[in-house]
């Protein structure tokens, strides 16, 4: 456990190093077609997913049959 925090450490160490580097970056354009892509995506996802679960989904595919 000790070796997993200390390189989990040193990584934060450096994405902190980084982040100071980039800081002055510019900020890009909002590409609003991207956005709204992701969103349908994501929230379509999520609600596939519950849909599946609450409806039971595929319940003549069960193994060990």
């Amino acid at each position: 456990m000790t070796e997993l925090i200390s390189v989990l450490f040193s990584l934060f160490i450096v994405g902190l190093a980084h982040a100071a580097e980039i800081a002055d970056a510019p900020l890009p354009e909002p590409n609003y077609v991207g956005i709204i892509i992701f969103l349908v995506l994501t929230f379509g996802g999520c609600g596939w997913y519950m849909w599946r679960v609450m409806t039971g989904g595929n319940k003549d595919n069960v193994q060990g049959k």
